[in-house]
């Protein structure tokens, strides 16, 4: 017990601060962030009294709408306060504790992990199926979440956290603090606190599947998960078991997306084609359409450029960016292709400064600091449980 991290060491000014410069990086052209800045040691001060004096941390949200791949999503970004809470709390109490109760398998939002490592643990679970059967005849099954954070319930999430930390109680009130003010239901993209709710809520399907259902060869990536297989007719049975299990908590599979097929064809998944060779290989490649958009893009990007909306750095930046995430696949040919594109586009263009209305396009700094003001609440959900805390 002595050993697990307690509610102190987020009021810690230290861990706080830590905390604070995490969250900074990366984001200093923010004008929001350069008021924590300059004024960080009375924010950590007040950050410490809010949670000293165990009152509510969420300030409400900055709410826009963004559109990725035609689909609408609207975001709710917490302000940089809460932020560092967010952060703090991350690192220093969920991480440490349920990180350990994670499958390996589970990739997403945790250090070390990522979209990489889905990809190559997928490869690992084909090369074992191949030289224990000795043939690409087999089966997998892939699946996705319908509207996976949209749909994740409180109840769950407070009965699971509070007896995970029934030892101290004020991290359960902080947690569900943080998760209520998303409303009744769902959890908020962004939030640290969030992603590694989302990463931990289908935990025991995650144990049961590889435990009970012995499939070694299964993974999961956030909303996204395979399970491998030499019998058909046992997959369909799993799949079975995995939907009502996932209607316990309130989650429907996205039945369009969710498919077993034989593991010598091609199937989906994070966004790339895959399949098992006669020979043994694996073979991944990009998506077509994800190729397709990152030309459609490029060409959008040289328009912008030409009109003096953004300079060649963001332009290499965010193609930069693709490659890095195409250079996952077997995509040799892909990025030769896109990179003839790319200097046919930008050949006369590297290097060159762009100017807008006679002036150096640059981000603008609001000059005059003010005092920060916490925001107005905007209604978050009142917490619905309440724990006996410490004398």
């Amino acid at each position: 017990m002595k050993n697990l991290p307690t509610f102190q060491e987020i009021t810690d000014p230290n861990n706080l601060m830590a905390a604070a410069k995490k969250c900074m990086e990366g984001v200093t052209w923010k004008y929001s962030t350069q008021a924590y800045y300059l004024d960080r040691i009375e924010r950590v001060r007040l950050t410490k009294k809010r949670l000293e004096g165990r009152e509510r941390m969420s300030d409400g949200f900055i709410v826009f709408p963004v559109c990725e791949r035609g689909k609408r999503r609207v975001i709710r970004s917490i302000h940089i306060n809460e932020r560092v809470v967010h952060r703090a709390e991350n690192d220093l109490v969920l991480v440490p504790v349920l990180r350990p109760k994670l499958i390996y398998d589970n990739a997403a939002s945790i250090k070390e992990r990522g979209t990489r490592f889905a990809l190559n643990r997928l490869k690992v679970h084909l090369w074992r199926y191949y030289r224990k059967y000795g043939s690409n005849e087999g089966y997998i099954l892939t699946a996705d979440l319908h509207g996976y954070f949209d749909s994740i319930q409180h109840g769950p999430i407070f009965e699971e956290y509070s007896h995970i930390f029934r030892y101290d109680p004020d991290i359960v009130n902080l947690t569900m603090d943080f998760i209520d003010a998303f409303g009744d239901q769902s959890l908020g993209l962004g939030s640290q606190v969030s992603q590694m709710t989302a990463v931990f809520y289908p935990n025991r399907i995650d144990h049961f599947i590889k435990e009970q259902l012995k499939i070694k060869g299964y993974g999961r990536y956030m909303d996204d998960f395979y399970l491998i297989h030499e019998d058909r007719e046992y997959l369909q049975s799993c799949l079975e078991k995995i939907r009502e299990m996932y209607a316990e908590l309130g989650i429907e599979l996205n039945e369009r997306k969710t498919k077993i097929v034989k593991l010598s064809e091609e199937f989906k998944f994070l966004k790339g084609k895959i399949h098992l060779t006669e020979t043994g290989r694996v073979i991944m490649r990009p998506d077509h359409d994800s190729i397709v958009r990152e030309r459609r893009k490029l060409k959008k990007l040289k328009k912008k450029l030409d009109e003096g909306k953004i300079t060649f750095a963001d332009v290499q930046q965010a193609y930069n960016s693709w490659k890095g995430y195409i250079g996952y696949f077997d995509s040799y040919r892909t990025m030769r292709s896109m990179d003839k594109l790319f200097n046919q586009l930008f050949k006369n263009d590297k290097g060159r400064s762009y100017k807008n209305n006679g002036k150096e396009k640059h981000r603008k700094f609001r000059g005059e600091y003010k005092q920060y003001n916490f925001p107005k609440r905007q209604n978050p959900a009142e917490r619905r449980y309440r724990i006996e805390r410490h004398s």
